[in-house]
């Protein structure tokens, strides 16, 4: 990482470059992508998607709560992490009609427009793909 302590007030706010996330690949030959969200982008974008996954249509019928949990052969364990949002089934928001956009943005308690900024700004911090 780059130090911030020479940045003008300027581009103090602009570190969009000092990207980094953690690149996968699965066993069925998926590859997935982790990537740090700031925590109120976070927040707002998991208040998102439990509401799509209620509001759309998904592949196949599986639902992404449970389909896409891990499940062990053997060993107990702890329940897989909150802390992740599903970018595939985010990217859904924008393909909804607009007044459906509009109820579930207010259902969540922000905008339309705050959460396409939010949106655009994890597609920019996965470009590098």
């Amino acid at each position: 990482m780059l130090s911030t302590s020479g940045r003008t007030s300027a581009t103090a706010g602009s570190d969009k470059t000092n990207r980094f996330a953690l690149l996968f690949g699965t066993l069925d030959g998926s590859i997935g992508c982790i990537a740090p969200l700031d925590e109120l982008t976070f927040r707002r974008l998991q208040s998102l998607q439990k509401k799509l996954v209620d509001a759309v249509p998904h592949v196949a019928g599986l639902n992404p709560r449970s389909f896409r949990h891990f499940r062990s052969n053997g060993k107990a364990h702890r329940p897989g992490p909150d802390s992740i949002v599903d970018c595939e089934l985010l990217c859904h928001y924008e393909m909804l009609p607009l007044e459906e956009q509009l109820e579930i943005a207010h259902q969540i308690g922000t905008t339309r427009s705050q959460i396409l900024s939010n949106l655009n700004d994890l597609t920019l911090g996965t470009s590098f793909l």
